[in-house]
């Protein structure tokens, strides 16, 4: 039978969170301050209760871009009076059940999973295409998960696995340069414009081991985002030190965030 789990084994933050949270914002003048991401696995999952049985969960049903949302600020989805600094979610707070597949709390719904759904909104003009690509889209395994805590990364109740950073595409692509600024190389962006907060920034860059830029997707704008300028970033936490690090060392990148005159 397992033993329990001391916090220093399991979720302790490791690193300065608010301190990298106040030098990336500051150095992007980013209007939100990045997301952290905490995926409590299924198994043995009871060991992790104590540690977030504290933290609220919303009143009524929200998608995983709308519990984002609140937590950074922006709008307050979850039902609860103030918008929290952290949120906890199991299956059943989920709205969307393709985002609660994609983050491995439960399978995909069949009629999503064979292509059926999105064939029949006219997304693709074949069945086979349609389930072709619903299966490429980056997913953890059913039922691998039992709860995802979300949080203002400067308020990090555990070490974060992903970090996801929102902004300007001015802002996300100043992100490039530092995260390649050791290792060198290219970024291959995971990118389809589907699932975009929970797949493409948060599922993509636990399974590839890389940061990875999102577009965001129809349902994140449309039930979340409205910023039509913004895109994001998911990146994995152990990548993040360093990256801030790195932003911070490199030339300065002129960012205009505003037309010029003879533009306007």
């Amino acid at each position: 039978m397992a033993g329990p789990l001391l916090e220093e084994q399991l979720i302790k933050p490791k690193h300065d969170w608010q301190d990298l949270t106040s030098k990336i914002v500051k150095k992007l003048k980013l209007k939100y301050e990045p997301v952290g991401i905490y995926l409590v696995p299924a198994h043995h999952s009871e060991r992790y209760e104590k540690f977030f049985e504290t933290i609220p969960r919303p009143i009524g049903k929200l998608t995983y871009c709308q519990a984002v949302e609140t937590v950074r600020g922006s709008t307050n989805y979850s039902g609860l009076p103030q918008p929290p600094d952290i949120l906890r979610l199991k299956a059943e707070d989920f709205l969307c059940a393709a985002g609660a597949a994609n983050l491995g709390l439960y399978e995909l719904p069949q009629s999503i999973k064979n292509g059926e759904r999105d064939f029949l909104l006219r997304r693709f003009y074949s069945l086979e295409t349609s389930k072709i690509t619903r299966q490429m889209i980056p997913h953890l395994e059913p039922g691998s998960i039992s709860e995802v805590i979300i949080f203002k990364l400067s308020k990090a109740p555990a070490e974060p696995q992903v970090v996801l950073v929102f902004g300007l595409p001015a802002q996300i692509l100043s992100l490039e340069g530092p995260y390649l600024m050791k290792k060198g190389g290219r970024l291959n962006i995971d990118l389809l414009g589907t699932c975009g907060v929970c797949s493409e920034m948060t599922v993509s860059p636990l399974l590839n081991r890389k940061m990875n830029f999102s577009l965001l997707c129809g349902g994140a704008r449309s039930h979340a985002f409205h910023d039509p300028a913004e895109m994001g970033a998911g990146i994995p936490a152990e990548e993040f030190p360093e990256l801030v690090e790195n932003l911070l060392n490199r030339q300065n990148i002129p960012m205009r965030q505003t037309l010029p005159d003879n533009l306007k």
